[in-house]
């Protein structure tokens, strides 16, 4: 039997919102670095859960670099960091968060054709 996970979302309320009406129930409000990485601890302790969304600002504002290493290692879960809601964001965010999260670019900028 295949295994399904769930995803996650942490970050300020305004960023779960669009997740909440989208039918994610596994969000994590933080509004600061300490309960990010609150969240992020429980998360890990978890088997359920195969991806995790992050606002920036959240993402931001974690210190503990034991929990930076392992987003950044992580295989499952995967971490990935999303602009929060009115935060700006460069054109080629949406790329930058594929490469992030697949390790690769999808893009065919480099191809000839």
């Amino acid at each position: 039997m295949k295994k399904s996970y769930k995803v996650a979302v942490i970050g300020q309320n305004e960023l779960l919102l669009g997740f909440r009406l989208a039918g994610i129930v596994e969000t994590f409000d933080a509004q600061n670095g300490p309960e990010a990485e609150q969240a992020i601890r429980g998360i890990l302790q978890r088997d359920d859960v195969g991806l995790v969304i992050i606002g920036s600002k959240s993402w931001n504002e974690i210190h503990d670099r034991k929990i930076i290493g392992t987003m950044d290692s992580s295989i499952l879960p995967v971490f990935i960091e999303i602009p929060g809601y009115k935060e700006a964001q460069a054109p080629d965010t949406l790329r930058r968060l594929i490469i992030r999260a697949i390790g690769i670019d999808i893009s065919n900028k480099n191809a000839s054709g």
